[in-house]
């Protein structure tokens, strides 16, 4: 075990709580099969090897039963012990035959237990706004074998993908979100505030201010869906600071956008809308959902045609990779 926990990593859960993690998995979209091949593809253009994948802030676990069927060994480490647990209760005889090998650890700390030169590829889904860039990708860099591939991913605001209702729905949805993270936002301490502020800012920035130095890596990719939409979960009405994009990115890296409303597609009812909101957040329940909160819910489906009406949703997505020199 390496580096505690600090009060500024807003997204734990203090108990293991099978239902939230069912809800969470259920509201989020799917990696499917050819984003994960595309990294793999990406992987076997430089290096290749397929000994040894790292699962960074695994949480439930989902990306490290994918890696392992393509790596014969997979280490999983998460901040939160608990997060752990439901990983190795949905990763089963993975974990039993020593196939995923799970580690609690913060991802600035990896280092400390990790052997330098001795990981294939890195992963981190959906978690850098938590983490101090700097010093993961120094911990990663060390980490890696030469040649050795880093995939960075996260998915941002949940997007209405269809124009004529759209209009009306997205607008609704920005406006639930916002109130259900500024009683969260707003009401936190200055350690927590500071976490805010500095995920807000990487997500406003689509990752462009993740920096990757030219004298330790190679290749750098930054593969963008939908980027014309907003990536943070919530705007500025939710917040009581400045969100101030920045970028880091250095000649002779490769940015590609491309515009996909079927990107990861998934379809929802105002169902699955409240599933998203609830399950965004560990600190979320449904002691969130006050009047205000149910009255937008109401006017939401109302927009989105009506009692169980399903409008399809797609996602604002930056995928980062980069090969270690």
């Amino acid at each position: 075990m390496c580096s505690a926990e600090d009060n500024s990593n807003f997204f734990k859960r203090a108990d293991y709580d099978e239902d939230y993690w069912n809800n969470y998995l259920a509201a989020r979209p799917d990696y499917d099969q050819p984003f994960y091949q595309s990294i793999y593809d990406y992987h076997e253009s430089h290096l290749g090897l397929t000994n040894t994948a790292h699962d960074v802030a695994t949480g439930p676990g989902q990306v490290a039963a994918q890696l392992s069927t393509h790596f014969d060994k997979v280490i999983a480490s998460d901040i939160n012990d608990t997060h752990l647990a439901v990983a190795r209760h949905r990763l089963g005889s993975l974990v039993t035959l020593k196939k995923v090998d799970l580690r609690h650890c913060s991802a600035e700390g990896l280092e400390e237990t990790t052997p330098p030169n001795s990981v294939d590829l890195i992963t981190a889904a959906e978690c850098f706004p938590l983490l101090d860039a700097e010093k993961t990708t120094k911990a990663f860099a060390r980490m890696l074998r030469p040649n050795g591939t880093l995939a960075i991913w996260f998915y941002g605001r949940p997007v209405f993908a269809e124009p004529a209702y759209a209009r009306q729905c997205q607008p609704i949805l920005e406006s639930i979100l916002d109130t259900a993270f500024a009683k969260i936002i707003k009401g936190g301490g200055p350690q927590q505030k500071a976490g805010f502020k500095r995920g807000t800012d990487r997500m406003a920035s689509f990752f462009d201010d993740v920096e990757f130095k030219s004298d330790v890596w190679q290749h750098v990719e930054r593969r963008k869906w939908n980027a014309e939409y907003a990536m943070p979960f919530y705007g500025p009405e939710a917040c009581d600071f400045e969100i101030t994009p920045s970028s880091a990115i250095e000649d002779g890296e490769k940015v590609v956008e491309k515009k996909d409303l079927t990107f990861w597609e998934r379809q929802w009812d105002i169902t699955g809308v409240r599933r998203f909101v609830l399950a965004n957040l560990p600190t979320f329940d449904k002691n969130i959902e006050d009047e205000r909160l149910m009255t937008k819910y109401k006017e939401l489906e109302e927009a989105m045609g009506g009692e169980g009406a399903i409008r399809k949703i797609t996602w604002p997505v930056v995928l980062i990779l980069a090969s270690k020199k």
